[in-house]
């Protein structure tokens, strides 16, 4: 086998729109599933604040903290997803996470408790609004981030439905 044929066959595209790839490129419609789960662990998490300073008063934990909780939870995860839930058979097409893929979906994770950390920033810091707004738009924000999942999700089986029927005709 020539280099040329090596390269080839291990070649793996940033953005996975075909089903192959699931799984072993950076970007796939897994990622705005990690995405939305950054949200909702940065809205959960910071409840612990939100309740405290509503019940007790000023909270004794920065918020920076519940970032790097969201960060701990998307290793944890990455690595039950990619151990237990591999071994289990209950991982998708039971293959493991290629490392590329398992680091960018703790990237896109804490990316999404980023996200949320700068819509509380905007919300109650800047425009001095109450943390019902926060977890308004965390809601609405993770619904929006689900529904780019399903699209995600379709568009890739398309894809991968059109390359076959493209590579029969090429094969026949």
């Amino acid at each position: 086998m020539s280099s040329e044929d090596s390269e080839k066959k291990h070649y793996v595209p940033f953005v996975g729109l075909l089903e192959d790839y699931v799984g072993r490129s950076p970007w796939d419609y897994y990622s705005w599933g990690h995405i939305a789960f950054g949200i909702a662990a940065f809205a959960i998490f910071s409840l612990i604040i939100t309740i405290w300073e509503l019940l007790i008063g000023p909270a004794a934990m920065p918020w920076y903290y519940v970032s790097i909780f969201v960060l701990v939870v998307a290793i944890f995860w990455e690595l039950i997803e990619n151990t237990i839930l591999w071994r289990l058979g209950l991982k998708y097409e039971n293959r493991k996470d290629s490392f590329l893929n398992a680091l960018f979906d703790i990237i896109f994770v804490v990316g999404g408790g980023a996200a949320m950390w700068l819509m509380k920033w905007i919300i109650m810091d800047v425009m001095g609004q109450f943390g019902r707004w926060f977890y308004l738009s965390a809601i609405i924000f993770f619904c929006l981030v689900l529904i780019a999942y399903f699209v995600g999700f379709y568009i890739t089986n398309e894809e991968t439905k059109k390359a076959r029927k493209d590579l029969g005709r090429v094969i026949s």
